[in-house]
């Protein structure tokens, strides 16, 4: 027998070999399905059987990891379904688009809307008949075999990378499946979800992580949609879209050669927003640059900057942070702590005045915010626009219009900066942005703040929370979306967040949980040298070497 610790610090036995999804469905106090537990802070399928016992916790459907596991389960009953109604169906799933995922038809002959939506009722029938969804664990050699069976040769490489001697297999409708995390039990977790015909391929609608009893209204996102896409092609043209390529060319001595591309499309995409600036220059006075948490804003903000120079324009930054108010007079969360993040904490009224007297053409004494008094501060710094000059502000508000709702819309360009990670782990097993941008995050805090990887994963679900406040719902109104990943960094953050990953212990709770998830992430890239990255590229706000680090 088992001893295992319940969440309320009850006892209970189990004999080994048995699963935790029994206690799951008895369990009281919880707020919404619970889809994954932890043991010993490890991340445990429901289904997974038991060897030994220890501290039990359970993720529930309503947080972030639980919508994942919704979404994944989702992703096998679509592509499940789909293959087995028509047969040589090849699907790619792609981006996120808002709480919806694009996924692609590369199939021979593409479905139509009549069979999109016979796919959808019958998705919709095993839902209601509770179709299981089986768990076992099998040995690398016949995971390799699935992978092989599925025709999925990126899942192969994967497979044979992995250290583990045993990895779970899923099995819904007679099709085996290994999507890189937990699954639901069955097909009845997921009830709410829409698949919409979309391109050349579809969307599949699923609920938010805080309303995962609710369907939203998809939104159509076109640039963003066109950034992830126009990504993902390129990706593809270069051979590189999946971990296993990634891998492949590294092995193959050809990192260097595609670290030296992906730099090179990058500074492209950077020159063709800079030649569209100089090409509205009579009118376009203001750039407005915002982006989620160590999206890479200031080094783009940087380079771009240097790329106006060469178009012959005088970029001027300002500094959004020297706009908060005295600290007197932050608002206040519900907790009684400054809430830094809202919009409110900036001056408005005297950011969009000293705009105006800038773009009027009066010379302007910018403010400095003191952050030890906690107030701004005029130490002399005046600054006054000449014909060509732009004004460059970066900030998390930049695309809110309450922000310069005072600046014609001729006047200003708005730029959403954001790591869109083309690269995957297969054709139907993506990486996930956030995690991407807490690697990048976790390195960053402890190369120029002295965190420990601890710091930063408890500080990750308030950062989150004002994503999802004061940044995600302006995306759609940026004129243009600049993506910051580099499709060879996992192989560089590699080095520096392992150790630090490594370092989080079971007793540090749901910090441990993560760093586990982010360690089975990085297993799956092998380290590639960074002795060609130049130091301007983006990666080096994170690692260390910019150029601009006088600026970050």
């Amino acid at each position: 027998m088992l001893q295992f610790t319940l969440p309320d610090n009850s006892e209970l036995l189990l004999p080994s070999g048995s699963n935790l999804l029994t206690i799951a469905k008895l369990a009281l106090n919880v707020e919404s399905p619970i889809v994954e537990a932890t043991l010993d802070g490890m991340p445990i399928d429901l289904q997974a059987p038991l060897t030994k016992g220890g501290k039990v916790e359970f993720i529930e459907m309503n947080t972030e990891e639980g919508m994942r596991i919704y979404l994944r389960t989702l992703l096998c009953v679509l592509i499940s379904t789909t293959e087995k109604l028509y047969p040589g169906t090849k699907l790619e799933v792609r981006s996120t688009l808002g709480s919806a995922l694009y996924i692609a038809d590369k199939s021979a002959q593409p479905l139509n809307y009549r069979d999109w939506k016979k796919v959808e009722t019958t998705m919709r029938s095993y839902i209601n008949a509770k179709e299981p969804i089986r768990f076992r664990y099998v040995n690398k050699e016949e995971a390799i075999k699935i992978a092989c069976e599925n025709g999925i040769e990126d899942g192969v490489a994967m497979a044979k990378l992995v250290e583990e001697k045993e990895l779970p297999v899923y099995n819904f409708l007679g099709r085996d499946c290994y999507m890189y995390g937990s699954m639901c039990p069955n097909a009845s977790y997921v009830p709410l979800f829409e698949v919409i015909p979309y391109g050349n391929g579809i969307v599949l609608n699923y609920p938010d992580v805080d309303k995962y009893d609710e369907l939203p209204t998809f939104v159509n996102q076109p640039l963003l949609q066109n950034a992830f896409e126009n990504a993902e092609e390129w990706c593809s043209l270069i051979g590189c879209n999946t971990l296993a390529k990634l891998n492949k060319l590294n092995a193959e001595g050809k990192a260097d050669r595609m670290i030296q591309v992906c730099e090179a499309w990058q500074e492209r995409k950077l020159a063709g927003i800079a030649d569209m600036v100089a090409s509205r220059k009579k009118n376009l006075k203001l750039i407005l640059i915002a982006g989620p948490s160590s999206s890479g804003k200031t080094s783009t903000a940087q380079r771009l900057s240097v790329e106006l120079s060469v178009d012959g324009l005088d970029p001027l930054p300002i500094s959004m942070d020297d706009y908060y108010v005295n600290r007197v007079n932050t608002p206040l969360k519900p907790d009684g702590s400054y809430d830094f993040e809202c919009i409110e904490a900036i001056d408005i009224a005297t950011f969009n005045e000293h705009l105006n007297r800038l773009l009027a053409g009066e010379e302007v004494e910018i403010p400095k915010y003191n952050f030890k008094k906690g107030e701004r501060e005029y130490l002399g710094n005046k600054i006054k626009m000449a014909e060509n000059s732009v004004l460059i502000v970066e900030g998390i508000h930049g695309l809110n219009e309450k922000l310069t709702s005072t600046i014609p819309a001729e006047n200003k360009l708005k730029i959403y900066v954001s790591a869109l990670t083309p690269i995957s782990f297969d054709e139907h097993s993506r990486i996930n942005t956030t995690n991407v941008r807490l690697l990048r995050r976790i390195v960053r805090d402890n190369q120029f703040r002295g965190h420990d990887a601890i710091a930063t994963l408890n500080k990750w679900d308030d950062v989150r929370e004002g994503e999802g406040k004061y940044i995600f719902p302006f995306q759609g109104d940026a004129d243009v979306i600049f993506n910051s990943t580099l499709i060879y960094e996992l192989a560089v953050l590699k080095k520096y967040a392992e150790p630090l990953l490594k370092n989080v212990k079971p007793a540090d709770g749901k910090a441990y949980t993560t760093a586990r998830r982010l360690l089975a992430l990085l297993s799956r890239v092998c380290n590639i040298s960074e002795d060609v990255i130049p130091n301007n590229s983006i990666i080096k706000e994170f690692i260390g070497g910019s150029v601009f680090k006088e600026a970050l």
